[in-house]
């Protein structure tokens, strides 16, 4: 697929080797980089099962069997600023990822033996949290699309070649961003987790609480800002030097949105309340077009030359939202002396 390969026509387009070569080139990263994606959200995952026992472990240890319990606990306990805090994060809890949602349950079990709520700590799992499923949905997105710009590496000649491998190299492109973006994101929340085991794995650093928060936090706002697209393109500006990629038809896909996950986020959210809309004005124009009033001619030629049906559909501007006019449409069909009407 692709390659750099002769061919008689790159005698008259001398760049599409290279144009080849560099399409080939973006497809692999792209393909490359949501494999690592893939990787480290199975480390999450691993983690995550490995968490969640301990959480419970740690729940009983303090005397408490449920969420609810340690709740009541925990309001009972937290004072003043705290208390608002833990109200104020528990409201955002509602359909958090599983990894969010036991956080909240240590920071909730940290703040009943110690009376100091971690509300940064379970916030920044909260955005984390979403970015990971923002990632987790772009990916699929970006796979989709390679699949579909591999039909640009069908074999053409010349001209056609030329095009397809420009339109390949514009669109790998700006995936590769996005791919390098959502694996850093991952790999952010992965090593997020992993520090939260190593807590778990000592809770006697619960007695500590500047030891516990730095475990806590870990390195997280360092590992997740590598997503954003200052280091991404720095990241992509040095691999492509590397190993002297010819970038002279990219595309300018080093500008945009700084933060790449919640652009993607956004998109995604845009496009599917686009689709819902149209959905309604759809369902809303069959549902008039069903019961709209329909007026019928049928003519016959004297000489039998042949006939025409003609079907008049018709609203009323009370049947329509508001501001929009009546309907009308006109179906015709003919016929000759040769066919035979199904209306005579």
């Amino acid at each position: 697929m692709g390659g750099g390969g002769s061919k008689m026509s790159d005698l008259f387009y001398p760049d599409n080797p290279n144009r080849r070569a560099r399409a080939s080139q973006l497809k692999e990263d792209v393909e490359f980089f949501c494999n690592q994606f893939d990787e480290v959200k199975k480390k999450r995952d691993d983690l995550l099962t490995k968490i969640k026992p301990k959480v419970n472990a740690l729940m009983k240890k303090y005397g408490y069997n449920t969420t609810d319990e340690l709740d009541k606990a925990v309001t009972n306990i937290l004072k003043g600023e705290a208390l608002e805090e833990y109200k104020k994060v528990k409201k955002q809890m509602e359909g958090v990822d599983e990894a969010i949602a036991a956080v909240f349950q240590i920071t909730s079990v940290i703040g009943v033996a110690t009376g100091i709520f971690l509300g940064v700590v379970v916030v920044l799992g909260i955005m984390t949290g979403g970015a990971a499923l923002a990632a987790l949905g772009a990916v699929a997105g970006i796979l989709a699309m390679v699949s579909t710009a591999a039909i640009l590496f069908s074999v053409f000649e010349g001209a056609q070649e030329r095009a397809n491998m420009q339109k390949a190299i514009s669109d790998l492109s700006f995936e590769r961003v996005k791919a390098r973006s959502c694996y850093e994101a991952m790999n952010a929340l992965a090593n997020w987790l992993y520090s939260i085991k190593l807590w778990l794995d000592e809770p006697l650093i619960s007695n500590n609480e500047k030891l516990m928060r730095k475990k806590l936090e870990g390195d997280f706002a360092t590992d997740y800002n590598k997503s954003k697209r200052t280091p991404v393109v720095k990241f992509l500006e040095k691999y492509d030097q590397d190993r002297g990629a010819w970038t002279n038809e990219d595309p300018d896909w080093k500008s945009g949105d700084e933060d790449i996950i919640a652009s993607i986020s956004a998109a995604s959210k845009s496009a599917a309340h686009s689709r819902a809309k149209r959905s309604i004005v759809e369902m809303e124009k069959a549902d008039m077009e069903k019961s709209a009033s329909k007026i019928t001619f049928d003519y016959n030629s004297p000489d039998g030359s042949g006939t025409l049906h003609l079907v008049f559909v018709t609203s009323d501007k009370t049947s329509y939202p508001a501001g929009k006019q009546a309907d009308y449409s006109i179906q015709v069909r003919t016929y000759t002396q040769s066919e035979r009407s199904p209306y005579f």
